[in-house]
């Protein structure tokens, strides 16, 4: 051995010469290998290569030092003789090289190699026989060299350096490899491979294989096997696997995983996360290839790699795929959805689950697993939800984790299973912490492994943590060691971690603290600017120590290699022991990066950079990602989700003081919070009401010249009234609101105000003169924008069709028939869906004025089919009741009243009951027809309350008239009836109906009364 080898000792200090050899080995090409298979996959080949390097490093009498990652080192202590040692240490090298071999090919991945490397040196130190002196106390020249000797070697080989070769003698056979030289080593090194054993070294076999059998969990694998068994023979089961933080509910999952690998198809793993709580389909999201790109504010996956990852599970259908790229946010997804009523997108989401299901199970068994449902986002669970009511139908596994029992309330769910995971007993955690080698490999006081017992509560996360925790020597001392009779398990465990992070030294301790910040996963480059004052080796050491402690594993990113804490709790505890200070710097530290350079941190998305500028005090940052991420998520569908960020968005404006900043915001905020909250509490709801009033109060403080930009509040806020009197007063005051607006957009959309809310009033003439002011006004170029935006229709099409019933109400029967033309014509010019709807809908109105029953059945079947076509619930609605209202008067009176019923009735679960006094005036009509004339006359009651309510008066002249008739068909008196006639002309006169009073004279003839 060479002599600049030794480490020198003072003369005066009595020593003698300590052999030790090590042993360091690793995957072979780790990096790559990560990249190129699932990271579940990754880090249960990783457990099972240590498991393997373990069995054979203690088969060989040798102790491992530490696991880093992919690898490890070992030593060989020469009490017996140093030549043993060097040989049981290359046959250890050899029994994982070829215990690796095989455990590649059992996986399938014949590309699993590993390195090992094997070095002895000569230390010179103080002679402590006697003292329990470490061995590896005196290895750090050995270990230095097994390293680089690892490093250097090629896969599936060990490379030995000189020194082992000679101690190991005839035991092996050696190939010469030359002399290398290895960096940091200062002399070259002569470098041996070993190939084949020659001489057998008998020594007993201590095992600890990682990830063994599992402690205390017989019954519920035996359960898992019963219920595969299910699924194998068709037919579909849930598993709830529930327990604490920490008690093993992963470590199952992965059980699972094992159990089913032969028999099943495809196995899908979807992780949710706390910071996706509100983000829709997360767990989705965070499966996917990791090729998102900058896409404005947020990170969107193209629509190809959708389809992409769909195909390669054998999913082809367009239409399944299409919707899941528009709830995905994909780039370059199909547009069509923009048309379609988050209702309606939602329903035809549902029904893709069980397409999806039936492709997905078409091969085989099926194993879905979900981790932490209880931080599923509402997309998520919704579609979850679903998948448990159809499994019965298919081999499917449903396999969901939680700390708390997941309620599901589905009496049409598949079989479900509750495995809930109690903690270890004090025996069964005695056992947990002798299979780490703590009592046995390692000696430890029998008081001190009690008292850990009881430290852990059993819970197998906590148990690890005291083996690390003693392992560390960090209980060698009774001080150290919580009073019995106080023991919390929870309490201590923070206290266990916050010691051992001491031990690690203060880089290691703050790299810990960065990383709880950056989230789910965190990169060197992204430490390097969390903390700008360490240099990239220091970094580098204070991670790989994380990881050799286990604190953080290795996870998949893009370009680097990632790292991620083993466990939240571990993320959780971490960062609850920051100082507020320090937290605030490093989310301002990573916002601001992150903000400029996306694929930074490509893990992080909108919702959570958001979080972390509202964490770093950035107000205004955090409230403009959060409109972005609300508006996003609203032309996704996700409504839920939308509204809370937009409402958080608006709570952080009111938290800045008021500056034109603040002001844009707070609109911004608003225009889009309006419609989700339309969509999920009513148009005219309070809440949607007060939205809109302090919207105005804002947007009319802004400049002249920023009005048209703001109109929309000023247009949401007409229509948000509490009833047609109440918008129309409000319709009335936007001219003299935004007087000096020389928009002629804005303009021709106050006059859209205006003939709208005037029409439903039966102002006629007010209507007209609005209508044919605007259609003045109309550009068709700068409709394309607006027409999306005011309404959902195109203001022309509104114009005409308004303008056509209107005529037609006023007695100006020929005009009103041309104008309807015109609207027709136009629908079809522009070829916009919505306002085709609106189109279809007037045309069935007017030949309902006319009784036109055959126009209206052929208008009524064009209406259904288009409602099918693009999901419109409420167009299909529509048709229904038209076409039962004309079936009633074609001579199928019943069939034709029960379409119209369930027509009327889908319009009112949905909320969109537009024509309301109409439709309770054919209800009341057919009443009639069927001879029930006080129901009848109750129906037509109803609707004459409820259009002097809310103003909806327009066909209010025709309400009294129907009931005046009813009356005359049944028992009420002649003054009752005559008094509804007086009503019915006197409305039709003021409103100047003349179609509606030349109906009320003709059936006051009819009667033979005088009125």
């Amino acid at each position: 051995m060479n002599p600049a080898r030794r480490r020198a000792r003072s003369s005066n200090e009595r020593s003698r010469p300590h052999t030790v050899t090590a042993l360091s080995y690793g995957i072979a090409g780790s990096t790559d290998l990560l990249h190129v298979v699932d990271i579940d996959d990754f880090q249960e080949l990783v457990a099972s290569v240590q498991g393997v390097a373990q069995e054979a490093i203690a088969s060989c009498s040798g102790v491992l030092r530490a696991e880093s990652g992919d690898g490890g080192i070992a030593v060989f202590p020469a009490q017996q003789g140093s030549g043993d040692a060097a040989s049981l240490a290359i046959r250890a090298g050899l029994k994982i090289v070829e215990a690796c071999k095989r455990l590649g090919r059992d996986a399938g991945h014949v590309d699993l190699s590993v390195r090992v490397g094997v070095a002895t040196s000569v230390e010179f130190g103080p002679d402590r026989r006697g003292e329990n002196t470490k061995p590896q106390g005196y290895a750090d020249m050995a270990l230095t060299l097994a390293s680089r000797l690892e490093a250097a070697v090629p896969p599936d080989s060990v490379f030995v350096c000189e020194e082992s070769r000679r101690l190991a003698g005839r035991s092996y056979t050696f190939v010469f490899e030359g002399t290398r030289t290895l960096e940091g080593i200062e002399q070259p090194e002569r470098v041996w491979r070993a190939l084949d054993h020659h001489k057998k070294v008998d020594r007993p076999h201590v095992f600890r294989k990682r990830g063994g059998n599992l402690i205390g969990r017989a019954a519920a694998l035996q359960k898992i096997a019963a219920i595969w068994d299910s699924v194998r023979a068709g037919r579909g089961e849930v598993l709830c696997i529930e327990g604490e933080p920490g008690i093993g509910k992963s470590r199952l999952l992965r059980e699972v995983r094992r159990l089913t690998r032969e028999k099943q198809s495809k196995f899908l793993l979807f992780q949710s996360q706390p910071e996706g709580l509100l983000s829709p389909l997360h767990p989705f999201v965070s499966s996917l290839p990791s090729s998102a790109t900058d896409e404005g504010d947020t990170l969107q996956i193209p629509a190809a790699v959708v389809a992409r990852l769909f195909e390669h599970h054998g999913i082809r259908d367009a239409e399944i795929v299409d919707l899941f790229a528009h709830l995905l946010g994909a780039r370059d997804a199909e547009p069509t959805f923009s048309d379609i009523s988050p209702l309606a997108i939602r329903m035809r989401a549902l029904r893709a689950v069980t397409g999806a299901l039936q492709l997905l199970c078409a091969t085989g068994p099926l194993v879905l697993a979900v981790e932490d449902v209880h931080w599923l986002d509402r997309t998520s669970k919704d579609l979850l939800f679903e998948a448990i009511r159809v499994a019965r139908h298919f081999p499917v596994l449903i396999v969901m984790t939680s700390p708390t029992a997941f309620e599901m309330d589905r009496s049409d769910a598949a079989h479900t299973t509750r495995l809930s995971l109690e903690p270890f007993s004090l025996e069964e955690a005695g056992l947990a912490m002798r299979a780490r080698g703590i009592g046995q490999r390692r000696k430890v006081r029998p008081e001190l492994i009690e008292m850990a017992e009881h430290i852990s509560g059993g819970v197998p996360l906590f148990v690890e943590e005291v083996c690390r925790w003693i392992s560390d020597g960090l209980a060698a001392k009774p001080e150290n060691v919580p009073d019995r009779a106080a023991v919390s398990h929870r309490a201590d465990f923070d206290a266990m971690l916050e010691a051992r992070l001491s031990h690690l030294g203060g880089t290691a301790r703050t790299v810990a603290s960065a990383c709880t910040v950056a989230g789910s996963q965190t990169t060197l480059p992204l430490l390097r600017i969390l903390l700008p004052d360490s240099g990239r080796k220091s970094l580098a050491r204070a991670v790989e120590t994380l990881v050799e402690a286990g604190f953080l594993v290795r996870t998949r990113t893009p370009g680097s290699v990632a790292y991620g804490f083993r466990h939240t709790l571990l993320r959780e505890v971490i960062y609850g022991g920051m100082p507020q200070k320090q937290q605030q710097l490093f989310h301002r530290r990573l916002f601001l990066a992150v903000s400029r350079d996306r694929m930074l941190a490509p893990w992080i998305d909108s919702v959570a950079l958001a979080g972390h500028a509202e964490q770093a005090g950035l107000t205004a940052e955090a409230a403009e990602l959060l409109i972005g991420v609300g508006d996003e998520f609203a032309r996704r569908s996700a409504m839920i989700e939308s509204r809370h960020h937009l409402e958080h968005a608006l709570s952080l404006c009111a938290t800045m003081p008021q500056s034109s900043m603040m002001d844009t915001l707070q609109l911004s905020a608003l225009i889009a919070l309006g419609p989700v909250l339309s969509a999920t509490g009513g148009a005219n709801s309070p809440a949607t009401s007060k939205l809109y009033e302090d919207g105005v109060a804002v947007a009319r403080r802004q400049p002249l010249e920023d009005q048209p930009k703001w109109f929309l509040v000023y247009w949401r806020w007409c229509f948000a009234g509490r009833d047609f009197r109440d918008r129309h007063e409000r319709a009335l005051q936007l001219p003299g609101m935004l007087a000096g607006v020389v928009d002629t957009e804005i303009k021709l959309q106050i006059r859209h105000c205006i003939w709208s809310i005037d029409f439903n009033l039966g102002r006629h003439r007010e209507t007209q003169d609005a209508i044919r002011e605007g259609l003045a006004l109309y550009d068709a170029k700068a409709a394309k924008a607006s027409r999306t935006v005011f309404g959902g229709h195109d203001a022309k099409v509104s114009a005409l069709g308004q303008l056509a019933l209107s005529l037609w109400l006023t007695g100006q029967r020929k005009a009103s028939d041309e104008t309807l033309s015109r609207m027709v014509a136009y629908v079809h010019e522009i070829s916009h869906v919505p306002s085709k709807a609106y189109s279809l809908d007037i045309e069935a109105v007017s030949a309902f004025y006319r009784d036109d029953h055959r126009r209206l059945i052929d208008l009524s079947e064009r209406m259904s089919e288009f409602a099918e076509e693009h999901e419109m619930q409420s167009l299909a609605g529509m048709s229904r009741l038209f076409a039962g209202w004309a079936l009633a008067h074609r001579g199928d009176l019943v069939m034709g009243h029960d379409m119209f019923r369930d027509g009327l009735s889908q319009l009112r679960e949905l909320g969109i009951v537009v024509d309301l006094p109409i439709y309770l005036y054919m209800h009341a009509t057919m009443l009639g027809l069927a001879h029930r004339y006080e129901a009848g006359i109750e129906i037509a009651t109803e609707a004459i309350a409820q259009a002097q309510e809310t103003g909806h008066t327009y066909w209010l002249a025709e309400l009294y008239r129907r009931r005046a008739v009813l009356r005359s068909q049944g028992i009420s008196p002649r003054e009752a009836i005559t008094a509804d006639l007086k009503s019915a002309i006197a409305i039709a006169e003021e409103q100047g109906a003349i179609a509606l009073l030349q109906r009320t004279r003709h059936s006051t003839r009819e009667l033979g009364l005088v009125v």
